[in-house]
Parts: structure tokens; C-alpha cells; sequence
């Protein structure tokens, strides 16, 4: 029996980001078996109706439940039947998609690695020279986390074994702000996790670019210190950003 792969989007609003990276999923080698999944957020615009059309099974996240990604990427696995999940942000694009999951699943024929996530980049024709100097530090920053008991990790792509995403729980939904890293501390407990350093998602640069690398990386700091101390959040809602520029 083929491993099955469900790609697992948490969105809001994201019309014009989506159908690139529905697109660019649906270019991965034909020979595997996988489903995309689009977890909406109740968006007002036409996120629904694009991704539907490109084929994608779209679900909404619960509503009785914290307006959290958190909420959006657990909705979204209650709904996949895959055998390994991968959550993507709805901007962000793999830079090989052709042959993404073959590197994923020649990692995961150790039955002792669990999770994983691969390298970040701006997307190259938005990167400037900041950007690879913050991505570059921060890359290796969680590349060596993951050898340690306290792993960080973005949300940007985070790859998981469905069952081993139910033991841990899946994500928290009560957590505004590092519920990625909070739920990779959490798989490490229960197995290893893998660093896949010849892979690369890119991003987009909009939150970096409305608040700047140096305040984003001092909230994260204090939001991950605050949590480890006082056990909940210092941040009560997520910022969305639509804009990549002031």
C-alpha cells in the first residue's frame, strides 16, 4: 500500500496567495498518492471558491473553538486520511515540488524520526540581504534545536507522522503565538525529528517587511519565555498582515 501525503493549509482571506501554492503542490511526482486540504478560517473573500476549483478539499475550522492557526491546522487533519501530514502557511511555496516527498519519505524510512521541517527562504524575487542573513542564522538556530529536548521550529512547513501527530495531541489551540514550537517540543518527547536541509519552502516577506526582523524577533523571544514561566499566552490575538510594505 502507497504512503499517503495530506497537505494541510490553514487560511484566511487568502485569495491571492492560494492558487500558487495549490499550483505548486500539484507538482509533485504523480506516482504519489496525496491530497491538499484547505482549512478555512470563515474567509469573506474567494480563498473558498479558488481553492475548490484548483481541486483542493476544503474544510472550515471549528467555530465553537479559538480563532488560533492552531484551530485552522488541527480542523484541517481531523479531515486528512493520510498516513504523514504536512502543514504549509497559505504563502509560502516548496522551491522543489517535483521532488519534495521523495526526499521526505527517504527520511522517513527511519521509523524513528517523527517530524520534520525544512529550510526557509524569502521568495527570491523579494529577497534582499537582510533577509538572508536572518534566514541563514535562523535555519541553523533550529537545525540545532532539533538535537536538543527544547526544538523551535516556524509553522511555515512542519512535516509529522498522523499518528504520531494524535499521540502529541495535535497543536494547542489556546496558543496565539508559537503553538509550532510548542507542539514540536512536544513530538520530541515521543520520538526525533529531522532537520531536512536539502529542502526549501519560501515565504513571504509581508510580516517581516510591516514589522521588521528585529521586533519580530524580540516578541518571539518574550512570547516562548512568557509561555515557558506563566503557562499561557502574553499575546491574545494574531496579527494578520496583507500588505508586504509599509
Amino acid at each position: 500500500m502507497k504512503t499517503k501525503v495530506s497537505f494541510i493549509i490553514p487560511a484566511l482571506n487568502e485569495e491571492k496567495r492560494i492558487a500558487a501554492l495549490i499550483d505548486n503542490i500539484n507538482q509533485v511526482d504523480k506516482n504519489y498518492d496525496y491530497e491538499i486540504i484547505v482549512s478555512d478560517g470563515h474567509s469573506t473573500d474567494k480563498t473558498i471558491e479558488i481553492a475548490q476549483k484548483k481541486g483542493a478539499i476544503v474544510v472550515s475550522d471549528y467555530s465553537d473553538a479559538p480563532k488560533t492557526i492552531a484551530n485552522g491546522r488541527n480542523s484541517g487533519a481531523e479531515t486528512a486520511t493520510g498516513d504523514l501530514f504536512i502543514f504549509c502557511d497559505a504563502d509560502t511555496v516548496l522551491k522543489d515540488p517535483h521532488n519534495f516527498l521523495s526526499e521526505v519519505f527517504l527520511v522517513f524510512r527511519n521509523n524513528q524520526i517523527i517530524g520534520g521541517a525544512p529550510r526557509l527562504s524569502i521568495f527570491p524575487d523579494e529577497t534582499i540581504l537582510k533577509d538572508k542573513i536572518f534566514h541563514f542564522l535562523f535555519n541553523k538556530i533550529v537545525q540545532f534545536s532539533f538535537t536538543t529536548k527544547v526544538p523551535i521550529c516556524g509553522g511555515q512547513c512542519q512535516i509529522v507522522r498522523a499518528h504520531s501527530f494524535r499521540e502529541a495531541g495535535g497543536y494547542n489551540i489556546n496558543i496565539v503565538h508559537g503553538e509550532d514550537s510548542d507542539f514540536f517540543r512536544r513530538l520530541r518527547k515521543i520520538g526525533k525529528l529531522h532537520f531536512f536541509n536539502n529542502l526549501v519552502v519560501y515565504e513571504s516577506p509581508r510580516r517581516y517587511r510591516r514589522f521588521g526582523y528585529i521586533l519580530l524577533l524580540m516578541e518571539g523571544v518574550y512570547s516562548l519565555v512568557y509561555q515557558q514561566i506563566f503557562k499561557k499566552n502574553v499575546f491574545k490575538e494574531w496579527r494578520r498582515i496583507e500588505r508586504t510594505s509599509i
